[in-house]
């Protein structure tokens, strides 16, 4: 079984519920782990990932997660594991704040 890290994934896009972080872009920080029994290509999951979120425009936080979770688990069929967190990283001005799934399968 092959582990698949991501961390320090960090893009700007469009994400979250308040008026302007509809209309204003805002960078987010992705850690994600994956476990397989197939090759993962990391370089095209972080693509997949940034790609996703520009194109989807997700409301809240959570929703993405759930997103991803099935869209991976359909991708690579052989995922047993799966981990992301995604954080905020300008919405506060003292603090970094998201939230995170875990799911095996």
């Amino acid at each position: 079984m092959i582990t698949v890290l991501i961390e320090n994934l960090e893009f700007k896009t469009t994400i979250g519920m308040l008026e302007f972080e509809r209309t204003t872009t805002q960078k987010i920080k992705i850690d994600a782990k994956f476990q397989a029994h197939e090759f993962i290509d990391y370089a095209l999951v972080c693509e997949i990932i940034e790609n996703e979120f520009n194109k989807n425009k997700f409301v809240k936080v959570e929703d993405a997660l759930n997103y991803f979770c099935d869209f991976f688990k359909k991708k690579y069929p052989t995922i047993n594991y799966f981990f992301m967190k995604i954080i905020k990283k300008e919405i506060l001005q003292n603090a970094d704040v998201g939230a995170m799934i875990e799911k095996i399968f």
